[in-house]
């Protein structure tokens, strides 16, 4: 039965990403330009490529870049307000010590500019064409968005501390990955931070969760994700677990490898 569920969400998937993405390189005007934001607000347009140095903020209407997206090393993206979609043709890499806030939703991660700031009524749509790659980045926060390839966080997180960085006002650093579609495989290795999540994702692929600290003893919760591939976890402390998430198991055809195989449905 739970198989049966499971085969016609992978078609389910297809389905969305193939709708998602298709036509994305044609998308705008012809002669889209570069741009480089260094701080302020991103203007609602289609760019060919964009760059962030500085600390931007995405909300003054949708942002269509046709090839890569790229947080350089101390930039900062805040890609959280309803109504201000993000879609990235290609690959959105997050590189040393910047920050990425990609997507908000009601409940879990309520955007910005919501009037109502307890429960939330706004969601973004955000999509990635290519894949999400983040190389020793302070903070990768994402919620309700759709990668099409693979999501890789490799380093990063600050440190082992809960102590708020410049950057993020009174927040400490941390990471996250919730109600997201990713169309290949997920990859978190070697962070360390005040916390760490990866919950009610959908991967169409594996998911490796490895070597990966926080302060926070209640971190590293992997739960009621849909794994249509492998679950591996290994080195984590603590190690995962669905701690005070209220989540669910995971469901994982392929099984489970290391620490999360008490967190696999069977």
């Amino acid at each position: 039965m739970r198989m049966t569920r499971l085969v016609r969400l992978s078609s389910l998937v297809a389905v969305v990403l193939a709708g998602a993405f298709v036509g994305i390189g044609s998308v705008g005007a012809a002669g889209s330009a570069p741009v480089t934001c260094s701080g302020g607000s991103i203007p609602s347009g289609t760019y060919s490529t964009l760059t962030v140095s500085g600390a931007c903020s995405l909300d003054s209407g949708a942002v269509i870049v046709q090839g890569d997206l790229n947080v350089v090393s101390g930039g900062a993206l805040f890609a959280d307000f309803g109504g201000s979609d993000l879609i990235v043709g290609q690959n959105l890499n997050v590189n040393t010590n910047s920050v990425l806030v990609l997507g908000c939703e009601p409940g879990a991660f309520i955007c910005i500019n919501d009037t109502d700031q307890t429960v939330g009524t706004m969601m973004t749509h955000d999509l990635i064409g290519g894949n999400l790659i983040a190389n020793g980045a302070l903070a990768i926060i994402v919620h309700k968005s759709v990668i099409d390839g693979d999501a890789s966080v490799i380093g990063g997180g600050g440190g082992v501390s809960c102590d708020p960085p410049a950057v993020l006002y009174t927040s400490p650093a941390f990471g996250t990955f919730e109600d997201n579609v990713i169309g290949h495989d997920a990859v978190i290795a070697g962070w360390q931070s005040c916390w760490l999540g990866f919950i009610r994702n959908t991967v169409v692929g594996d998911v490796s969760y490895d070597q990966n600290v926080t302060l926070d003893p209640d971190a590293n919760e992997v739960v009621t994700n849909v794994i249509l591939g492998k679950l591996n976890c290994f080195g984590n402390a603590p190690a995962p677990q669905i701690g005070d998430s209220m989540g669910s198991l995971n469901e994982v055809p392929g099984g489970a490898t290391g620490q999360c195989q008490p967190l696999v449905a069977p």
